[in-house]
């Protein structure tokens, strides 16, 4: 959905301020989300792996899984590392400039003029990147195989079944070759879109019934998710239940709020269902202060443009409709293991080619299927007119 309006702001308006952008981020980073984002870094323990491949960085609070996507993420550094590059803030600069070209790349695909609405999101989301993302840290990593997924998607050669396919499959290969919980992500995608298709696209008329059998929906695919996972894989399971129970020092805690433990199943699926309704309107933030509120706006302009999606998903090009699905099937396996707000926004702002579709920031051209549905409507609405 594009906002009408009778000012567009130019694309290359926004390349232009991008230096701009990305030095005030980065100022950001170094100054006011310093103690944080910086002192904390996890590129402080990643660099001593770049360094000495044999080296073993140690946390009792990380896990086995996290700890080789470290490993794993500082072998790509390490194998990129053409400069002998050996302190974080030196794989920072590096980082910074290889990934913003990637990303003036896409910017240099999307729309020639976009609505205010649009504009700010894009901003925001470069802000968003170099602030949290674009440093020695595995989002970086994650980014590659959304874009990936990016280009797949709006690839103009492939047929939108087939998209949808290779989208599954690059997550799946996400998870053999980088971090194992991307299969999970893989797997909510399909069961989103099988959501999607049973409950909106089945429908002439979406009712209140039918949102809440949506909701149900989700609900039971999450619980019924544990339950084969209790039985069948259960050390996944111990791993899914430690996760999303942990709790950790981060001021923005995103801890349960029901229950602690996975003993009571349904009351854990309600925890769930509150948990994704919590990272999509983050509001809890508003009272941590000022420095918060940019992160609320954008993660509210994300769920603005994802039910926007879901609201025209009829209507939708049927490739934004892959898209759709690969988000929601992120934000459904992000809501398992997220500890808190700051992880979370790293993690999301790393899908943004993915996001720059939903907000309808790419043009897909209209397939035949598309330009014969658009010419049915309109019979229809002549039709209703002339009666």
């Amino acid at each position: 959905m594009r906002i009408k309006q009778d000012f567009y702001v130019k694309t290359t308006v926004i390349i232009a301020a991008m230096i701009f952008l990305i030095a005030g981020a980065k100022v950001v980073r170094h100054t006011i989300m310093k103690e944080v984002l910086v002192d904390m870094s996890v590129g402080n323990g990643m660099i001593a792996m770049i360094n000495d491949e044999n080296s073993i960085i140690y946390d009792e609070e990380v896990s086995e899984e996290e700890l080789a996507a470290n490993s794993k993420s500082a072998k790509l550094f390490s194998n990129i590392n053409f400069f002998d590059l050996t302190t974080p803030i030196e794989f920072e600069v590096y980082i910074t400039i290889l990934w913003n070209i990637m990303l003036l790349i896409i910017i240099f695909m999307l729309r020639k003029k976009l609505d205010i609405m649009q504009a700010i999101f894009l901003i925001l989301s470069v802000l968003v990147l170099n602030i949290f993302d674009f440093n020695l840290a595995k989002e970086p990593v994650q980014m590659l195989y959304f874009v990936l997924i990016y280009v797949v998607i709006t690839s103009k050669s492939l047929r939108d079944d087939f998209k949808y396919v290779l989208s599954f499959g690059i997550l799946y290969w996400a998870s053999v070759s980088y971090r194992d919980y991307y299969i999970l992500i893989a797997m909510f995608m399909l069961g989103v879109s099988w959501i999607c298709k049973t409950f909106i696209l089945m429908k002439d008329k979406l009712n209140i019934w039918d949102i809440l059998m949506v909701i149900v929906a989700f609900g039971v695919g999450y619980f019924l998710l544990l339950s084969i996972a209790k039985v069948a894989m259960p050390q996944e399971y111990a791993d899914l239940v430690r996760v999303r129970t942990r709790e950790t020092q981060a001021r923005t805690d995103i801890s349960n709020l029901i229950t602690n433990n996975a003993s009571n199943l349904p009351l854990f699926t309600l925890d769930y269902l509150i948990m994704l309704v919590r990272m999509m309107v983050p509001i809890e933030l508003m009272m941590f202060g000022p420095k918060y509120w940019p992160y609320v706006a954008y993660q509210v302009m994300i769920t603005f443009y994802v039910v926007m999606a879901l609201k025209n998903i009829k209507r939708n090009h049927k490739s934004k409709n892959v898209a759709l699905y690969v988000y929601l099937g992120f934000l459904c396996g992000s809501a398992t293991f997220e500890p808190d707000f700051g992880s979370w926004v790293r993690h999301e702002a790393a899908i943004a080619p993915v996001l720059f579709i939903l907000a309808d920031m790419y043009k897909f051209r209209k397939s035949r299927t598309d330009l014969e549905r658009h010419d049915f409507e309109k019979e229809e609405q002549g039709e209703k007119s002339y009666g």
